[in-house]
């Protein structure tokens, strides 16, 4: 099987990837990574090297070489199945498809629609979602990411039985107890600061302004608290903007990427995830897997993974109102940070592991698998 990337970005595409890996040797079958990307394009280099990825690297926009290379490879490798993730994956696959250069079957994740990163990228939108559900539906199967993201695509008339919802999984861990001192002293918070963090791209899809817009608010009544803005992205400098237009510049802290993203997580008192959209996130299962108080956007597969008063306190998206209610009752209240931390963590072990996702997706390769070989 070939898994089919054109870009390798930073977040939870990028880690799906490596599970896709995972999944597939676990069902014994033989799996190659393919990433076509331009030459300066930010990508995600160390997982693509983890992976050992054969990497086709453009000159130009206009650079159609890599057709050629793909084909040469294609006609060595002889792919039973290559697997597409995102628009560009899916439309190289059926250029693929087209030039004669590839017939075996073509499976796809579905991670959700496109949503554009700037104002002059939005007329996009409709052209990459309409094309991803052609081709979603040409497919031999695909793994859509959340129940959610497969209703949408059977209202847009793909038929149910083509689409599994297999929900994303990661690997258990526990972060030495002492990472979250070591952190917290690297970041000059006192042991009774209360940090609230958010880790994720930095998109408008997001959210993280409506955040800041809700912590400037906190702050008034919270002076001590801090916020952690961690990851990078298209809109990062607007953020830093915005942070100080709301005199936030001493309480806001942007630290960049972080490849270390579980320390991170345990040195934040509260989670928070104010996306605007979402399909299954992976961000959000870190924060259940380190047992972290969340307040989350009540978009896509968010409630799949965490309940209303249950594991989360759940706001409507783009509320900056209920965005700062549901954190202020997490700042004051030591016994519902401590319960719904504890529950969101044995939900991730019960329904969200890794070993838990690898085994459903390992089962659906090898169906599609039988699925090819009876169709040829």
């Amino acid at each position: 099987m070939l898994s089919l990337h054109w870009g390798y970005s930073i977040g939870g595409v990028g880690k799906y990837g490596v599970l896709v890996d995972k999944a597939a040797r676990r069902a014994g079958i033989a799996v190659e990574h393919v990433c076509i990307r331009g030459r300066n394009w930010q990508v995600d280099g160390k997982t693509l090297a983890e992976l050992n990825a054969r990497e086709i690297v453009l000159n130009s926009r206009m650079d159609l070489s890599w057709l050629r290379t793909l084909c040469r490879y294609l006609r060595t490798a002889k792919p039973d199945l290559i697997m597409t993730h995102g628009f560009n994956g899916h439309f190289v696959a059926r250029l693929l498809r087209k030039s004669g250069c590839f017939q075996g079957g073509i499976i796809s994740s579905y991670h959700g629609l496109y949503h554009a990163t700037t104002a002059g990228r939005k007329w996009l939108a409709p052209l990459f979602n309409g094309f991803t559900e052609w081709h979603v539906g040409r497919t031999l199967g695909t793994v859509a990411v959340a129940a959610y993201s497969k209703q949408y695509l059977v209202e847009k008339g793909i038929p149910g039985e083509r689409v599994e919802v297999i929900h994303n999984g990661i690997e258990d861990s526990r972060v030495d107890p002492e990472a979250r001192k070591k952190l917290r002293r690297e970041w000059k918070l006192d042991d009774d600061q209360i940090a609230i963090g958010v880790a994720s791209r930095l998109d408008p899809v997001k959210g993280i302004e409506y955040l800041l817009a809700a912590f400037a608010r906190l702050v008034e009544k919270h002076p001590d608290i801090v916020l952690f803005v961690v990851g990078t992205g298209a809109v990062e400098q607007e953020l830093q903007a915005k942070a100080d237009e709301l005199g936030l510049s001493s309480s806001v802290r942007f630290t960049g990427f972080r490849s270390d993203i579980e320390a991170c997580l345990s040195a934040f008192d509260i989670f928070a995830l104010p996306s605007l959209a979402e399909y299954h996130s992976i961000a959000l299962l870190e924060a259940m897997r380190a047992g972290r108080p969340i307040v989350a956007t009540d978009v896509g597969g968010n409630t799949e993974s965490v309940r209303h008063e249950k594991e989360a306190l759940v706001v409507q998206a783009a509320d900056v109102g209920g965005l700062e209610s549901a954190l202020d009752r997490l700042i004051t209240q030591s016994e519902l940070r401590a319960r719904l931390g504890a529950a969101a963590r044995d939900r991730f072990l019960s329904e969200f592991t890794e070993d838990v996702m690898l085994a459903k997706t390992a089962d659906w390769l090898n169906a599609c698998l039988v699925k090819q070989a009876q169709t040829g």
